[in-house]
């Protein structure tokens, strides 16, 4: 039988038909399969609707994804058809495409299923950190975390079983469309209706604008929202969320994307200002004038701890003792439990805290050699303190050696200066561990020779593969029913978690104990927050949204260095206070952008947390707008629970927004102008 181009055209088209067929079935079980797995059906009860509605939503994302992976083989079916069979090895092409394209789909739909049940959210700008980060260390957690070897040989047989499967699907047409169809025109007719379609799918939408990630926000509840974006378009949103993390150096645009047409607009909102009277000094605030503080400056000690989660503490109790030592001093600190972390992931809370940047990670760009005059400890450095920055980690990690020492740090010390001065000190994976830092933190404290420390500490203890020291004596930990009915892992694998979090904050707790039962207790003080929550071990419902990003954070504070007032620990915060808190408690008369608000003050008419610069919570209730803003008003705000269903057309909410974009724009634009500075000297 002789072909014509139509047929050879029509048999390539059908050939594509089959592959994208193959391909949404897949994308179908799999979101089948997300559904089933993680699924809290008692609180989609009142959401099945959605759900349908996210799958037909869901088939649109997996015809845009998979038209457009496809697309080199709907280019060489209208090169058949313009030039007949006469492309080489076609067959073989069109087979082994097929192939690589269907696995790549089924790979990042395991990557992103197993990515969910550690982060609790679909694939993000955290999975580029395994590129960033301490490579090797992630794969050893990896290795010991997941059954890699299982997984590696179910791909060869997946990869073998599709080239099996394409052999025999992709057989040449038996008859000829061409009898059918035989004027040109209609056959033309009929490619570019078919290339329209084709090109329909690419575009995923009817409407103006084409299919992206706002258009999977169906929903009030944010797990149906999770289900229609598959694996891939969910690195495709990743790649451009990193993108967008990337310093805009033109601070029009910047302020536009925020909302915002100029930089007196976004200090009006943020400081309730006339627009016509800001200056660049209407950003900064100054501390009141203290002789006490000017001849008693005190040692300041901030430690950010890793994956200190908020809902852990909620889980403790003295059966089930996550807090270990800690527990014994949590008393003599303030604690605050409505608080949010900067982001999601430990570089980007760090740098947020340590220069005020909603970009990151800044180690790692072109900047990591600039010294950038919106640090938070730079108004310690102007006050003479010495600023040390302390890690049981390694300052390779996301190329901290390079940016850590130009952020007004007279000294850093990292893995390396622990083991030389601690020879028996317990290590691990990811590097000397907490016991040894806060040894060395109050070393450094005790041979002060009067002058004041700011020691600005990071922990690492609390992170995979949890190889606490094997001497570490557990406090009894025994889950409650209610936390083991919310487990997602073996109750073995989230044990060894537990330990690593009491472990870290005993740690914690023996370094405060240490201080407060010494002469230090008298001038130093002591802040401890998370640099995010830990969401892998637990399921957070619908109605504990605030829970599942929030971090605690505890202050001690000496008795003469405490306001008269008193403080209020049920204020919103977040990692923007801290230091605006610290400036205050700590020094006279020193000048600081005002980004954050003084946690010790009786004001608090602005008091808000923010966490990824999208998310928003405040006494009021809570706002995600990282895509089609959704709020939520607090059900029990007591125990920080969320009424689970959408505030619609709220003023209150969208003025929280507003605000919170405000400080976003804000902070972008010192951080540019800083680089632009930079640049022209």
């Amino acid at each position: 039988m002789i072909k014509t181009k139509f047929d050879n055209f029509i048999e390539a088209i059908s050939w594509i038909a089959k592959s994208l067929l193959i391909g949404v079935a897949i994308l179908f079980i799999s979101r089948l399969v997300f559904l089933v797995s993680y699924a809290n059906w008692q609180e989609l009860s009142g959401y099945y609707l959605d759900v349908i509605r996210a799958f037909g939503v869901g088939l649109k994302f997996d015809i845009k994804v998979l038209t457009i992976a496809m697309l080199p083989l709907a280019l060489v079916s209208l090169v058949r058809f313009v030039f007949g069979n006469r492309v080489g090895a076609f067959f073989k092409f069109f087979k082994w495409y097929s192939t690589l394209v269907i696995f790549f789909v089924i790979l990042f739909e395991v990557i992103n299923f197993y990515f969910y049940k550690f982060y609790y959210s679909k694939i993000s700008v955290i999975i580029f950190g395994f590129f960033e980060d301490d490579t090797w260390a992630v794969l050893v957690s990896i290795w010991k975390e997941y059954p890699v070897i299982p997984m590696l040989l179910m791909f060869i047989v997946v990869f073998w079983a599709l080239s099996k499967l394409y052999g025999r699907l992709f057989i040449p047409l038996r008859f000829r469309f061409s009898d059918y169809v035989k004027p040109l025109w209609l056959r033309c007719v009929v490619a570019f209706f078919v290339l329209g379609l084709y090109f329909l799918g690419m575009y995923g939408n009817l409407g103006v604008v084409p299919l992206d990630g706002r258009h999977a926000t169906i929903s009030g509840n944010v797990f149906v929202n999770d289900l229609p974006i598959n694996g891939l378009f969910c690195t495709k949103m990743a790649w451009k969320e990193r993108e967008k993390s990337r310093i805009e150096t033109n601070p029009s645009k910047m302020l536009k994307r925020y909302g915002f047409k100029s930089i007196s607009e976004v200090a009006s909102v943020l400081y309730d200002v006339n627009a016509d009277s800001v200056t660049n000094e209407t950003f900064y605030a100054f501390t009141p004038k203290s002789d006490f503080l000017k001849d008693n400056p005190p040692n300041v000690v901030f430690i950010l701890m890793e994956s200190m989660s908020n809902f852990y503490f909620d889980i403790h109790s003295d059966s089930c003792n996550l807090l270990g030592t800690l527990a014994d001093v949590i008393d003599s600190c303030y604690l605050f439990r409505n608080f949010l972390p900067s982001s999601a992931g430990t570089i980007y809370s760090l740098e947020s805290i340590l220069v005020n940047s909603p970009k990151s990670p800044l180690s790692q760009s072109q900047y990591q050699h600039h010294s950038f005059t919106t640090s938070a400890v730079k108004p310690f450095y102007d006050k003479g303190y010495t600023n040390i920055f302390l890690t049981g980690g390694k300052m390779g990690w996301r190329d901290l050696d390079k940016f850590i020492p130009r952020q007004y740090f007279n000294a850093v010390e990292a893995e390396p200066t622990l083991r030389k001065n601690y020879p028996n000190g317990k290590y691990g994976e990811w590097g000397m561990h907490d016991e040894v830092l806060f040894k060395r933190a109050y070393d450094l404290l005790s041979q002060s020779d009067g002058k004041p420390y700011l020691i600005f500490g990071m922990t690492i203890s609390h992170h995979t593969p949890y190889d606490i020291p094997d001497d570490y004596k557990p406090f009894p930990i025994s889950l409650p029913s209610w936390a083991k009915e919310r487990m997602k892992f073996d109750e073995d694998v989230v044990m060894k978690g537990l330990k690593a979090f009491q472990y870290a904050n005993s740690c914690l707790g023996d370094f405060i104990k240490q201080v407060i039962y010494s002469p230090l207790g008298e001038n130093t003080i002591i802040v401890a927050t998370g640099d995010h929550n830990i969401k892998q071990n637990f399921e957070y419902p619908q109605e504990e949204l605030f829970m599942k990003y929030s971090v605690p954070m505890l202050m001690y504070i000496p008795p003469k260095y405490r306001p008269k007032k008193g403080i209020n620990t049920k204020r919103f915060a977040s990692h923007k206070d801290i230091f605006p808190t610290l400036y205050h408690l700590a020094l006279s008369d020193a000048k600081y952008l005002n980004f954050g608000n003084n946690l010790c003050d009786s004001i608090n008419t602005f008091d808000f947390g923010m966490h990824c610069y999208t998310i928003a919570a405040d006494s009021v209730g809570f706002i995600d707008f990282s895509s089609v803003p959704l709020y939520y008003k607090w059900n029990d705000k007591e125990h920080r629970k969320l009424n689970p269903h959408v505030v619609e057309n709220d003023s209150h909410f969208d003025s929280l927004m507003v605000r919170a974009k405000a400080l976003t724009a804000a902070m972008n634009w010192f951080i540019i102008k800083d680089v632009e500075k930079k640049k022209n000297n």
